[in-house]
């Protein structure tokens, strides 16, 4: 079976899963539009970093003629397609233009699906309540409609809907199922032993300051050095391609990824893989969504933390090391099982052979 993982690689999933496909024989590839500050890896590049708007539109138009009848699996990443002007009233206009013995797959991975007025009703505090959050991309509303409409149409066509955040699936279609992550660098990454000496290493690496509460972390974390003085160091990673902040993150004894979002992402995967104990905010009521078995394993696998418990929790692992360690098996455990990307192509994989396409042409 031949699987096309397009046109975003968002934080390296769409990779991730295309190399444990592989490994499961599956014939996966990648096809990305072009180049993020992340550098993450594609089989195929349009690099419409390097092209005008004409040659971006050009360059997808040419490359949906060239793939659209190669493959026998289209897993669309990110809420998105490879013909997409959602801006110009155009959204996901290659989705009826798929043979119909194609399959149509779509993986949700935040901003995608996540809208903001839905969410600022729902919770009492979130990435969406601030103004400021990407760059207040979501204020005038516009962009929360734009997701239902393409939410919507991806409910028409698509025959299977994945999402790697439980909370999406408030908002998705209710056929919609929870996937876990995966990281492009999985293999390549080595577990070590967590040995945290002085000075303690605690890293944060936000995508988005807003976003992710970096303002109330690093209020907490200058609080803490304050107190401990140089027997911690505190180090933030941004707009760095993946292979560094990597490397960053193993020199690290502690990470400190969101107290906003409610659930985590690519960075923790990359730093649990690694060994390392990841702090952050989960939202118990999205965690119905989960397996029972994940359901019950999440809750001892991270050090929780929220915008009120960051300081003090935070504080009590640096008094006792020893519970960091403790909070490092921890994570390798629940990673190895629920984040291994072979892990998650047997899901996909299932869906793949079991679903029957519903594409209208």
């Amino acid at each position: 079976m031949k699987v096309l993982h397009l046109p975003i690689s968002a934080g390296g999933n769409a990779w991730g899963l295309a190399q444990g496909e592989r490994r499961l024989g599956l014939e996966s590839r990648v096809l990305v539009l072009g180049n993020t500050a992340f550098d993450y890896p594609a089989d195929v590049n349009l690099h419409w970093e390097r092209r005008t708007a004409a040659g971006k539109v050009f360059s997808a138009f040419r490359e949906f003629l060239r793939v659209r009848k190669s493959f026998d699996v289209y897993h669309f990443n990110f809420g998105s397609s490879l013909l997409d002007f959602a801006r110009f009233g155009l959204p996901l206009l290659d989705l009826p233009f798929y043979p119909k013995n194609k399959k149509i797959v779509f993986t949700y991975n935040g901003c995608d699906a996540r809208q903001k007025y839905q969410t600022v009703k729902r919770v009492a505090f979130s990435a969406c309540h601030d103004p400021r959050c990407y760059g207040g991309m979501c204020e005038s509303g516009r962009q929360d409609a734009i997701r239902k409409v393409k939410i919507k149409k991806v409910g028409e066509y698509a025959d299977h809907i994945f999402s790697l955040n439980p909370d999406l699936l408030r908002v998705l279609p209710e056929r919609a199922v929870f996937l876990p992550y995966t990281i492009s660098s999985w293999y390549e990454l080595r577990p070590e032993p967590l040995r945290p000496r002085k000075p303690l290493r605690i890293l944060h690496a936000p995508t988005d300051r807003r976003a992710k509460g970096s303002e109330i972390i690093m209020n907490a974390l200058n609080n803490l050095k304050k107190k401990f003085g140089s027997t911690i160091e505190i180090t933030v990673v941004e707009n760095v391609p993946n292979e560094q902040a990597l490397q960053l993150i193993r020199e690290a004894h502690l990470v400190v990824d969101q107290v906003l979002i409610g659930w985590y992402g690519g960075l923790a995967v990359e730093a649990m893989r690694m060994g390392k104990p990841v702090a952050v905010f989960i939202r118990e009521e999205d965690l119905t969504f989960l397996p029972a078995r994940m359901r019950n394993e999440v809750r001892d696998a991270f050090i929780n933390i929220t915008p009120d418990t960051i300081e003090a929790t935070v504080e009590n692992y640096i008094d006792d090391p020893s519970l960091l360690i403790k909070k490092s098996e921890a994570a390798l455990d629940y990673v190895h099982r629920w984040h291994d990307p072979e892990y998650a192509a047997g899901i996909t994989k299932s869906v793949y052979e079991n679903i029957e396409p519903v594409c209208a042409v």
